[in-house]
Formats: C-alpha cells, structure tokens, sequence
C-alpha cells in the first residue's frame, strides 16, 4: 500500500475525531450559553480550588470545594454589574451565598470573587484580575444585603472607598489578595 494512502487515511480517521469533539463542544458552548450563571459560577470555583490547591466537589453539593480534606468552602462568582442604564456606578452581586429554599449550604468559608473594575487600581490588594473577598461562615450574616437567612443575598459597589453601608463595611473587612486566599485557606486547615 503506498504512503500516500496511508497517510490520507489516518488524515481521515483523525479528521472524523476532531469534527466529532468540535460538535461535543459546540454543545457544550451551547448549553453554557443557555444557563450563565452555571458558566459564572464554575469560573470561580475552577479560580479557588487552583489558589488552594483544592478538590471541586460534585454539582449542587453543600459546598464547592474541599481544601485539604476538611476545609470546606463556598464560592460565589460576580461579574461587573451596572444596576442603572448609562449610569457609571458598577457593582458586584452574589446571589444566595447561604442556599435557597430548603436547600441550604454547609462550609467552613465563603469566598466571593469578582471581576475587577479597573477605574479603581488602588483600592485593592493586588495585580490580580478579580478581587477577593474571604468570610468564616459563622460572620456572613454581617454581609447579607436582602435578609440574613437562606436566600439572602450580598452586594457592593465596585468603588470600595464609597461603600458606606453596614454590611459593605463588614464585608471590605474580609477583602484579602488573591495570594491570601491559599494561605489564609491553609492556615484554617491546620487549626
């Protein structure tokens, strides 16, 4: 059989396995499209548990992240948010960091991470593109902004030099750098 052939053959073979896997993640793309807070919130779990060194933990458990076997934590992601049309006020929203409904949560910590807004450099810790925000569970009720139970949520203007309220001030309290987390993380591993 001549080279030729060969080669066109497994050109072949490895053509049909590629538009295969293109198609696999077409659909994929297409369902993460469909349901965007799945794709925000898989951002950031996939964004600590690499800061800590972490394991992810199965879709719709008590928590997202298992650090070191006993640490447990809960992540919620938030992208720049613009609460009025035009307006130049940014803010960050994290939805329902203690569950919803009868399906409450279980951890040790929260994290909440959101994408920087860059017109303010020198309010946060750090060169990195999310901004950080690390809570034992026994403090998240200081920072819920709608209620303080299951279904609560938090929010914070991105120009933390202005947030003034009581629960933005808790909250810029467990503001720490990114770098923070893994050892801060740790640290609670250990004790």
């Amino acid at each position: 059989m001549p080279i030729v052939t060969i080669m066109t053959s497994d050109l072949e073979t490895e053509n049909r396995a590629l538009r295969a896997r293109v198609s696999a993640l077409e659909s994929e793309l297409s369902f993460l499209r469909m349901h965007t807070a799945v794709l925000q919130g898989m951002k950031g779990e996939t964004l600590v548990a690499d800061l800590t060194g972490g394991e992810l933990t199965d879709f719709a458990a008590e928590h997202d992240i298992v650090v070191g076997g006993s640490v447990t934590v809960e992540v919620k992601f938030s992208k720049l948010n613009t609460p009025v049309a035009r307006a130049a006020t940014r803010r960050w929203n994290w939805s329902k960091p203690l569950g919803w409904k009868d399906k409450g949560k279980s951890f040790d910590f929260l994290v909440l991470v959101g994408e920087k807004d860059m017109r303010y450099p020198n309010q946060y810790l750090d060169d990195a593109p999310y901004v950080f925000f690390l809570i034992p569970k026994a403090r998240v009720g200081e920072i819920l902004t709608q209620g303080s139970t299951i279904g609560a949520n938090v929010q914070i203007t991105t120009h933390l030099a202005r947030a003034r309220s009581p629960a933005s001030l808790a909250l810029k309290s467990f503001h720490v750098p990114a770098a923070t987390v893994t050892a801060l993380l740790g640290r609670a591993r250990a004790t």
